[in-house]
């Protein structure tokens, strides 16, 4: 097939714009992915940003042909941001850079002749614990195969482990990394929680046959943490629910119609676990918003009444003032009395008895009364900000206080014929297809269980926040690991929980024989002009007035090679007829089949009788071009 010179012209500075792209995106994230030992003496050697942080990024270097051109220092609160490329508010920004250790100077004479030391042999992160004689979930080795490759990884790091700031950058969270993940996991997988005669374990499957299940599992399990407190690179949960456009500081008792402090152990055999509500306690949350414009309101508090004058107040993000003037939440309380039990950790833990539970089997509480607990020295209950804010939090007590939270309330949930473990592997070997859409649909109803302690469509009138953010999530950590491309479901008439979105209605479409290129048209001769023939094709009922074929008669014998229909949308407005007007074929234009390499979505006549094809890809040649005017030149 022959192609203008236009059109190869466009073809290789599209390819030319696209590797240029490419490359400008590796060479930025070359200097900013991983922490490296950095120093003047190295900081311009590598290739990447021209501008980039010295140690402790108060300032930051200008690099030119791989040496320092000029060090800046950024004025006082504020430090370098290597995502914005300049200086940022000390507490919006992310700098990630590590100091190289001074290089000692070997002695003149050294007093003895001592052998070169081994390493010591410690791993950088907690190793990981050797699993029990009789894991219930059986070899694991396996799933984390796969899970530690580079590529995987890297798609972790980029998908799912980040935030974002007020500004929409996007930026590694600083309190939930790999490493820090796969540890945890390692250790809830192959060792979990023995305690009370029970043993939580995270499912990750028992064979190769069987590891997508414990793929599906993380997924949901990630889906809910990147929608609860990674994405916000947070440890505890913050003031989001606004009343009448102002944030209650009494949020913290429970934000979008929750009562933290009411929310207690209903199951008989758990009814001593619930922490006992302390109206003493006073509590400040470690954490802030990141992303939330105008001024966002304080962290959560709580504390006890001086009086019964003494009220919580409001924050008003529009003035950045607060006010002591009595202002309800969702549940109309005006004071923060006994409030500390707002959510914490890579799942946002939150209640009494949740946080109750941490306590019973991994805490304080366990190691008195059992000798057990995985944190003995940590008292959930008597200090809920534990888990953030005390000399023994750890990345590694978010992730597991997280993963013991999923085991306990979803993991192992069974209720009413509804198992969630049974539900997994049906929507696994289904081939990521719901068998139940119309009534359970797999991932809704596992965020149901998630938010509202419960499966069914109306067994709460908990609203479950964030429905969307965390769907959009479960789909996407399945696809980077693997698992399926995309999540499928059955489609249904009448969904009980979704609302499907309407079909687009079919677009008209008209079939011609369009004319040869004008540069090779026959010279026009004196004919009698035909008038088209139109008829009706009816492709369905509800599209039968918009489908036409219009076919102009050929003034000579024509051969079915001659014939070469191509589908034109009519649905975009048309032009102003004072500069183009629409004209079919005249039986001179249709003695050759026109061939063309792109979308062929319209025949225009100018003014001027020249011919060309106008589509949606005319457009963006149309910028490709002035692009790559711009690249090569």
């Amino acid at each position: 097939m022959m192609t203008s010179p236009l059109y190869r012209f466009i073809t290789s500075s599209c390819a030319s714009i696209s590797v240029t792209l490419i490359l400008m995106q590796h060479q930025s994230s070359i200097f900013t992915l991983a922490a490296e030992c950095i120093s003047e003496n190295n900081v311009c050697t590598s290739w990447g940003d021209p501008y980039r942080p010295l140690p402790g990024c108060k300032e930051y270097v200008e690099c030119e042909r791989g040496a320092i051109k000029s060090i800046i220092t950024c004025m006082d609160g504020t430090l370098f941001d290597i995502y914005v490329q300049t200086c940022n508010w000390d507490y919006d920004t992310f700098c990630d850079i590590e100091t190289c250790e001074p290089t000692v100077e070997p002695t003149a004479h050294p007093t003895t002749d001592s052998p070169t030391a081994f390493p010591s042999g410690e791993p950088s992160f907690p190793p990981t614990i050797a699993p029990s004689s009789s894991p219930s979930v059986g070899p694991t080795y396996n799933f984390f195969a796969t899970m530690e490759t580079n590529t995987m990884k890297w798609a972790i790091q980029d998908i799912v482990l980040v935030a974002y700031n007020v500004n929409g950058i996007k930026f590694p969270s600083t309190r939930y990394t790999y490493d820090g993940m796969v540890v945890a996991l390692k250790e809830m997988a192959s060792v979990g929680i023995q305690s009370d005669g029970r043993d939580f374990r995270f499912y990750v499957g028992s064979e190769e046959a069987n590891v997508q299940y414990g793929k599906t599992n993380l997924a949901a399990f990630l889906a809910m943490a990147m929608a609860e407190s990674i994405v916000y690179d947070t440890c505890d949960e913050y003031n989001e629910d606004q009343v009448a456009g102002k944030f209650a500081i009494s949020n913290s008792c429970g934000q979008f119609g929750r009562s933290y402090q009411d929310e207690v152990c209903t199951n008989p055999s758990e009814a001593n676990m619930s922490c006992d509500v302390n109206v003493d306690m006073v509590v400040v949350s470690s954490s802030t918003s990141i992303n939330q414009g105008g001024r966002p309101p304080p962290p959560l508090s709580c504390r006890p009444k001086a009086d019964w004058s003494d009220y919580a107040g409001y924050w008003d993000s529009r003035t950045g003032q607060a006010s002591s003037n009595p202002y309800a939440n969702t549940l109309g309380r005006i004071d923060t009395e006994g409030c500390c039990y707002w959510g914490r950790g890579v799942l946002l833990t939150r209640g009494v008895c949740n946080i109750g539970r941490l306590n019973y089997y991994l805490g304080k509480r366990a190691h008195d009364e059992r000798g057990e607990g995985r944190f003995p020295t940590i008292d959930f209950c008597k200090d809920p900000e534990a888990t953030c804010a005390s000399d023994s939090s750890t990345e590694t007590m978010r992730w597991i206080t997280g993963l013991f939270d999923w085991i306990y309330r979803v993991q192992s949930y069974e209720a009413d014929g509804w198992s969630y473990m049974e539900a997994l592997q049906k929507f696994v070997d289904n081939g990521f297809v719901d068998d139940d859409y119309e009534r359970y649909p797999f991932f809704d109803t596992v965020s149901s269980v998630f938010v509202r302690d419960c499966h069914e469509n109306k067994c709460s009138n908990l609203q479950i926040t964030k429905k969307d953010a965390r769907k959009f999530n479960f789909e996407k950590v399945m696809e980077i690991m693997k698992v399926t491309d995309k999540p499928t479901r059955k489609p249904t008439q009448n969904p009980t929980m979704f609302n499907e979105p309407t079909p687009a209605p079919s677009k008209p479409k008209i079939e011609i024989k369009p004319p040869p290129p004008v540069w090779s048209l026959p010279p026009p001769s004196p004919r009698p002009p035909l008038s088209p023939s139109v008829s009706v094709i009816a492709n369905s009922p509800s599209t039968i007035e918009n489908s036409v074929t219009t076919t102009a008669p050929s003034p000579t014998p024509t051969t079915d090679n001659d014939i070469n229909p191509i589908v034109v949308n009519l649905n975009p407005p048309a032009p102003p007829t004072s500069l183009i007007s629409f004209t079919p074929p005249t039986t001179d234009e249709i003695s050759q089949p026109q061939q063309t390499d792109t979308p062929f979505e319209g025949l225009i006549i100018l003014e001027d009788n020249a011919a060309c094809s106008i589509s949606i890809t005319g457009v963006t040649w149309l910028l490709s071009i002035a692009i790559a005017y711009v690249v090569l030149h």
